[in-house]
């Protein structure tokens, strides 16, 4: 009898014991999980950081600037090449950002939808390249929407002129 006593209070403690280890096991999770989203925003804002210094090249800004307001103002396949180089990594990173918006706090398609209203060149880029063979299905079926309501609204060559945040009164 002693004996089963002595058993069921060993079975208790390590009940005990183990429910201990699920808890702190559980805060680590909950941890490793908020580690994991600061270092996701991180990456998506140095993309984004990235992005903005590549355009710091003079001769590159300049292309890019012709390129999103008139695709066919880019004079040769040199730039045709860069201004998609740089347009595909905007592309992929409008796809993470969109993906993430709630992590990095804000309205991805909102901005996608707004540089897609101001650059017919961006559109004309999207339309007629690869891009949209690499990107993500839902990603693309939201863009081809957009530029269709945009250009629905403006023509192809058209651009939104009165954007406005309606967030901010």
């Amino acid at each position: 009898m002693e004996t089963d006593f002595i058993v069921s209070y060993a079975q208790i403690i390590s009940a005990v014991a183990t429910f201990i280890v699920a808890f702190v096991l559980l805060y680590e999770l909950k941890q490793q999980h908020k580690d994991a989203e600061r270092d996701l925003i991180l990456s998506i804002n140095q993309q984004r950081l990235d992005l903005i210094s590549l355009l710091s090249d003079e001769k590159m800004s300049e292309i890019q600037y012709r390129g999103n307001h008139d695709f066919d103002a880019l004079v040769n396949q040199k730039e045709r090449t860069r201004y998609f180089r740089q347009f595909s990594a905007e592309m992929y990173l409008h796809n993470i950002s969109n993906q993430y918006s709630d992590l990095i706090n804000i309205d991805a398609k909102q901005f996608l939808k707004n540089q897609l209203s101001l650059f017919p060149g961006m559109r004309k880029m999207y339309r007629e390249s690869m891009i949209r063979h690499q990107l993500p299905n839902d990603f693309v079926k939201m863009t081809d929407l957009f530029i269709k309501e945009i250009e629905d609204q403006v023509g192809e060559k058209g651009q939104v002129e009165n954007l406005t945040r309606s967030d901010i009164k």
